[in-house]
């Protein structure tokens, strides 16, 4: 069996590595030292648009929507490397939601998104916790071409061009595209996650996204994928913590001698490694079975 990458996908793996050593690794103090928000947000804007130069931004979106259409391996090779530092860069992987978009919605919405000019949130969960459909309290009232929106929603991120609010329709959970200065949409950001309070917002039924009740369906051929991604951004993040740990043991010192000598520790980054190692095989596998 051949475990090894294509020649395109190596080199993939090297350009996004070099440029987190390169261009990320070293702004981390400056971003962990940042006083205010706006100082953070203004590095990720920075890093991203590098990583948009470099064509990267969106790689993983299939080309009808926009995007790069790279394979899952290569993608999730990009979401591995760029996890593993702490600078959260945007780099195109959004919820596959957005690919129910109709042919009207997409210009304004799914196209803007994937070339990285706007930003959604997501308005799914509420102030009390629900496990059932009938339990969510924001409802949408459909009233001749517009529905009524009412309730509170907690915001993914308090920073966006449109979110995609989930509400309680007749026929069950519906997702509606509301923009960020639609009357009756009060965003708050002065409690932590923020806010969406919707009072009698009127949003017109052609931002409904997908079927009238189907909302929970939205994305699900895209989603298996997604997961995929997700879970080698979590290898990545392992993958640095690794590195961090085995650069601690070898600079702290005990009783004037390296604790990298001692047994106990040696066992601990041992036991680490082999887990990352048989997370790698299992996502990189799963990538592959699913491209096969």
């Amino acid at each position: 069996m051949d475990f090894t990458l294509s020649e395109d996908a190596e080199m993939i793996r090297a350009t996004v590595h070099e440029f987190v050593r390169r261009d990320l690794l070293p702004l981390e103090p400056k971003f962990l030292n940042a006083r205010t928000r706006s100082e953070r947000e203004q590095i990720t804007q920075e890093v991203t648009a590098k990583l948009k130069e470099m064509g990267l931004y969106s790689a993983g979106v299939p080309e009808t929507f926009g995007g790069s259409g790279l394979g899952l391996i290569e993608t999730c090779l990009i979401a591995e490397e760029l996890s593993t530092t702490i600078i959260p860069v945007e780099w195109g992987d959004f919820t596959p939601i957005l690919y129910e978009c109709s042919e009207s919605q997409q210009p304004d919405y799914l196209l803007p998104v994937v070339a990285g000019e706007k930003r959604y949130a997501l308005a799914f969960r509420e102030l009390a916790d629900f496990t059932a459909a009938e339990e969510m309290t924001t409802t949408a009232n459909h009233q001749g071409t517009e529905y009524i929106l009412n309730g509170i929603k907690l915001l993914s991120r308090p920073d966006f061009d449109f979110c995609l609010v989930f509400a309680r329709t007749t026929e069950g959970i519906s997702c509606f595209i509301v923009d960020h200065d639609t009357p009756g949409a009060e965003i708050r950001t002065d409690v932590n996650p923020a806010h969406l309070v919707l009072t009698n917002c009127l949003v017109s039924e052609t931002k409904l996204l997908g079927k009238p009740g189907n909302a929970l369906l939205l994305g699900q051929k895209w989603f298996p994928l997604s997961r995929i991604t997700r879970s080698a951004a979590i290898l990545g993040v392992c993958t640095r913590i690794l590195e961090t740990s085995a650069q601690y043991v070898r600079d702290w010192k005990s009783m004037n001698e390296s604790i990298s000598t001692r047994k106990e520790i040696q066992r601990s980054l041992s036991t680490l490694t082999g887990n990352i190692e048989a997370l790698r095989w299992l996502v990189y596998r799963t990538a592959w079975v699913a491209t096969t």
